[in-house]
C-alpha cells in the first residue's frame, strides 16, 4: 500500500511543479527525465496511512487500524492452527487408520466460532455506520463552496463570488462542498481530510471537513510540502490527470482578505492591460481544451490550425472576423453553413465579440466542424471582464507563447513610456527655447 502511495504521490508532486513553474524556468522536456534534483514531497503519516489533517481523520483512521489489526490477529491464528494441524494429522505411510469413534462435532467449538464474530460484525457494522452519520452530516454553521467539475478542472466558488481552481479554506471552521458536474462523472477526493465523494451530471452531492492547522500558500513553485492533495478519482477522459488539484488552509483573518481580494482581482488590473494580465490566468481553464499554436486538441485551436476542417483558415479572432468556421449544428447551428451566415447586423450575433461570448457562455448554440459538443458553459464562473479579456488575447494571440503567458510589454508600460518621452521632449523644447 505504501509503495502504491509513493509511486502515485511522488510523480504528482513533479508534475505540481511543473505546471505552477513560470515558462522560462521550465526545462526541455527531453532534460526533464534526467533532471535528479526536482522537489519531492515526503508523505508523512503512518505506513498504511497519508497525514492526519482534518477532525474526521481521526475516527476514518480509528475504524481503518482496527479492523485491519482484526485481520492481522484472525489470519495469524488461522494460519498458526492451519499448520498445526497439517502437521499434527498428517497420514505417516500408506496405512490409512480409520477412527470410527473420533469426534463429529464440538458444540461449544461451533457457538464460538459462529457468535465471536457476528459480534465482532456486528461492533464493525456500528463503528461504520456512526462514521458514515459524521461524514454525511455537515453542521449548520458550515462555511459553504459552490464546487463544478468539469473535463478537465475543477472551479470552486465561493460566497462572496469569488472564484479559484485550488480550494481554499479557513482554518478551524467546518467547510460544506456544494458539488456538481457539467458533463460526466467524476469524484472529489482528499485523501488527507479522509473525504470523498461522486460528482454526478444532475445531481447535487455535500461533502464536508474542517482542517484546524493552517497550511497556507507556498513561498514557490518549487514549496511542494505546502498544502494538500485533490484528486478525482473517476477516470473522466484524456486529461483526466489536469484535475489533480491542491488544497491550502489559511487563518481566518488571511482567509477573509484573501477571499476579498479574490473576488475583486479583475478590477484591480488597469483595462488596457485587462487582455495581457488576466487573459493568461482565465486561459487556464481553456488550456486543457483549446491550443494557442495552431495544434489538434478537443476543442478548435485558438491559433491557425494544422489540421482538421480549421486547418489555413487563420486564427480564432480572424476566422470570426472573416465568417469562415465551417459549422455542422448545434441548438442555433445548421449544417452546411459558416459563422459568417451568424454574425452581423439583424444576425444572430451582431458582432463576433458577440458570438465569442455567447460561446463561453452557452457553446451548444452553435457546433464547428470536426468538434463536437464537449465544452462545457461557463455561465456564472466568469464575467464580462473576464470575457473581455479572453477575446482581448485572441486579438493579440501573436504576445503570448504556446503556454498563454504574456511575452509582450504591457500596454500601461508603452503608454508611461510614451509619456515619459513626450515630458523629456517637452523639457528638451523649454531648455531651447530659454
Amino acid at each position: 500500500m505504501m509503495n502504491l502511495l509513493n509511486n502515485l504521490m511522488i510523480p504528482l508532486s513533479t508534475t505540481a511543479v511543473q505546471a505552477k513553474a513560470p515558462a522560462e524556468t521550465m526545462a526541455p522536456a527531453a532534460e526533464v527525465v534526467e533532471t535528479a534534483d526536482l522537489p519531492v514531497r515526503e508523505l508523512g503519516g503512518t505506513f498504511w496511512l497519508p497525514e492526519a489533517a482534518s477532525t474526521l481523520s481521526g475516527g476514518v483512521d480509528w475504524a481503518f487500524m482496527a479492523i485491519t489489526w482484526l485481520c492481522y490477529v484472525f489470519f495469524a491464528g488461522i494460519v498458526i492452527a492451519l499448520v498445526y494441524f497439517s502437521w499434527k494429522y498428517r497420514q505417516r505411510g500408506t496405512e490409512v487408520v480409520y477412527q470410527a469413534d473420533a469426534p463429529t462435532h464440538n458444540t461449544p467449538l461451533e457457538v464460538g466460532w459462529t457468535v465471536v464474530p457476528l459480534i465482532l460484525m456486528v461492533a464493525i457494522f456500528f463503528m461504520g455506520f456512526k462514521g458514515f452519520l459524521d461524514l454525511s452530516t455537515p453542521p449548520k454553521d458550515s462555511y459553504e463552496i459552490q464546487v463544478t467539475a468539469s473535463q478537465w478542472n475543477w472551479n470552486f466558488k465561493y460566497p462572496n463570488g469569488a472564484s479559484s481552481d485550488d480550494l481554499v479554506v479557513p482554518a478551524g471552521q467546518p467547510v460544506k462542498l456544494v458539488m456538481r458536474s457539467n458533463d460526466v462523472l467524476h469524484s472529489l477526493y482528499i485523501p488527507d481530510f479522509r473525504v470523498k465523494k461522486d460528482v454526478v451530471p444532475g445531481r447535487y452531492s455535500y461533502l464536508w471537513f474542517q482542517a484546524d492547522s493552517a497550511t497556507g500558500f507556498p513561498d514557490s513553485p518549487q514549496d511542494v510540502d505546502v498544502g494538500h492533495y485533490l484528486f478525482c478519482t473517476e477516470y473522466c477522459g484524456t486529461d483526466h490527470s489536469n484535475m489533480n488539484k491542491m488544497v491550502y488552509v489559511l487563518p481566518e483573518d488571511e482567509f477573509e482578505a484573501w477571499e476579498e481580494k479574490q473576488a475583486r482581482w479583475l478590477d484591480d488590473v488597469p483595462d488596457e492591460d485587462l487582455f495581457a494580465v488576466a487573459g493568461p490566468r482565465l486561459y487556464s481553464k481553456c488550456v486543457n481544451c483549446h491550443t494557442i499554436d495552431g495544434s489538434a486538441n478537443t476543442g478548435p485551436s485558438w491559433g491557425n490550425p494544422t489540421s482538421g476542417s480549421l486547418a489555413g483558415l487563420g486564427d480564432i479572432w480572424k476566422r470570426a472576423v472573416d465568417g469562415t468556421t465551417p459549422v455542422t449544428g448545434g441548438s442555433k447551428g445548421k449544417p452546411g453553413t459558416t459563422i459568417g451566415d451568424y454574425i452581423g447586423e439583424n444576425k444572430l450575433y451582431g458582432t463576433p465579440e458577440d458570438y465569442i461570448r455567447a460561446s463561453i457562455l452557452n457553446p451548444g448554440e452553435i457546433l464547428i466542424g470536426g468538434y463536437g459538443p464537449n465544452m462545457p458553459h461557463f455561465r456564472g464562473q466568469i464575467g464580462d471582464l473576464g470575457i473581455d479579456a479572453l477575446i482581448g488575447m485572441m486579438k493579440n494571440l501573436e504576445d503570448y507563447d504556446s503556454k498563454g503567458q504574456f511575452e509582450g510589454t504591457l500596454p500601461s508600460e508603452l503608454e508611461a513610456g510614451s509619456d515619459t518621452q513626450a515630458s523629456e521632449g517637452s523639457d528638451v523644447e523649454r531648455t531651447q527655447a530659454g
